[in-house]
């Protein structure tokens, strides 16, 4: 597998969207168990296109992906069998030579159907008994074991032995669970699911039970109204991360009513129990008049609790509320002091609003080197915004020295990443030979180094040219 980039291909039809989006992460997190060898695994790696959009240049590279990738997983449904653009990544495999590595992963209709609107295969799966491909239906096993089962196929396992370790897992946490909860009734007599009574005496047993529920939950593609039931009776119990996803249920409407109200209730509950996240989103429900009136004093003032115990989003939103004058008196100083704790504690707003103020002399004197400075850190991190700007400021000598060729490398860092300006500044840079003069002189060079004797003879060559 090592030509490959990726384990696998997801093909799709948009309409189908969400069962790609949680196939895609469900396998992703999958923890690889030691292959039969010994070896290890760190995780699998899939791919899957991200958007519906169509097109020649689309095309071309979701072809050369498909050639990446080892497998292809077809989400089979009525809706992926009329989509063209998923018989065109079929066609793509099975022109390939690779039909038998193509897995269909049926979540709705009928494979080879006598009724057309049933039908979940594209036409080039419909084939012959003895033709047929080893895939999974979820209809009739379920989504779990049906995960399992395409895991054991991209990883060469069997799948009794993925299906073995599932259930020593679950016994595992069923009997970590099961010990906490012998425990906590112990003290209480009986612990409900639906509707648990804990005093505070046995709370802190509570959270043990409570919290891999919570964790299970939140990862979940959908939450059910019994499990906000479920985290009522945990947010009554005083488990804080009981209280957020709470409150995230009745302001999203996850298994329950929308009900700004509540949400905000849980909210303020978490933050009083010290929660940074909770203040946060109580200075949001502040801003934008969820489930309480919008005022601006709280939302400063809460925003500057969540700073002062640490967290960064907050010591951005604090100084964001001081250069505005939102909810406090306007003090640029005060805004670039918050600013800067959070650039210091690797915020990329932080190091980015720095940059800003330096730039503008916003509550500090104005200083185009330091200005590049909390650029340059904002780019180090990998931030496309920061590479493209630190191109800029090397390009125009604002705040460093004039660096066409370091001006060209940040371009290109963030047209890796997809930046759409630095792409057309790439094509600037080499059209108008900016920044990239000597590079093939200095890739010679480094063969050279590295011991090819070939590139002695070429980077003579360009050297004798540029005289």
């Amino acid at each position: 597998m090592d030509e490959y980039v990726y384990d696998a291909f997801i093909s799709y039809s948009h309409r189908d969207m969400q069962w790609g989006r949680w196939l895609q992460r469900k396998l992703e997190a999958f923890p690889v168990p030691r292959m039969e060898n010994g070896q290890k695994r760190e995780k699998l790696h899939i791919f899957r296109d991200q958007t519906d959009l169509a097109g020649a240049e689309l095309q071309t590279a979701l072809n050369r992906e498909l050639k990446r990738s080892r497998y292809l997983i077809v989400i089979c449904s009525p809706h992926s069998a009329a989509s063209r653009w998923v018989h065109e990544e079929v066609r793509a495999f099975c022109e390939d030579g690779r039909r038998h590595d193509i897995i269909p992963f049926i979540v709705s209709g009928e494979p080879n159907s006598d009724a057309p609107s049933m039908e979940c295969f594209p036409p080039l799966l419909r084939r012959s008994q003895e033709d047929e491909l080893l895939g999974t239906n979820i209809q009739e096993i379920g989504k779990q074991k049906a995960l399992l089962k395409v895991v054991s196929i991209l990883l060469d396992i069997r799948l009794n032995r993925l299906v073995d370790r599932e259930k020593q897992r679950r016994r595992r946490l069923g009997l970590s669970l099961g010990t906490a909860a012998m425990a906590a009734c112990a003290v209480t007599g009986a612990l409900l699911w639906h509707n648990a009574v804990i005093t505070q005496k046995n709370r802190e047993l509570s959270f043990d039970i409570y919290g891999a529920a919570i964790v299970s939950f939140a990862r979940k593609d959908a939450i059910e109204p019994e499990e906000v039931e479920f985290l009522g009776a945990s947010a009554e119990a005083g488990n804080v991360d009981a209280m957020l996803l709470l409150a995230d249920c009745y302001e999203k409407g996850w298994g329950t009513d929308p009900d700004p109200e509540k949400a905000f209730f849980w909210f303020q509950k978490a933050a009083e129990k010290g929660s940074t996240q909770g203040m946060i989103a109580v200075a949001n429900c502040y801003l934008q008049g969820i489930g309480v009136s919008a005022q601006a004093e709280p939302v400063f003032a809460w925003n500057m609790k969540a700073a002062e115990a640490g967290d960064v989003s907050g010591m951005v939103n604090a100084a964001s509320c001081y250069e505005d004058g939102w909810g406090v008196k306007q003090d640029p100083a005060q805004a670039a002091v918050w600013y800067e704790r959070a650039a210091r504690a690797g915020s990329d707003l932080g190091m980015y609003h720095m940059a800003r103020c330096y730039r503008s002399g916003i509550g500090v004197r104005q200083d185009p080197a330091q200005a590049f400075f909390w650029m340059h850190q904002l780019a180090q991190t990998g931030n496309a915004d920061g590479m493209y700007n630190v191109a800029l400021m090397y390009q125009y000598a604002y705040g460093t020295p004039e660096d066409p060729r370091q001006a060209f490398l940040w371009y290109q860092k963030a047209a890796d990443c997809g930046y759409p300006d630095a792409m057309r500044m790439v094509g600037w840079c080499i059209e108008n030979h900016y920044g990239v003069e000597n590079m093939a002189l200095e890739w010679y060079q480094r063969a050279v180094e590295a011991g090819n004797v070939q590139a002695e003879e070429d980077a003579a060559r360009l050297q004798k040219t540029d005289e």
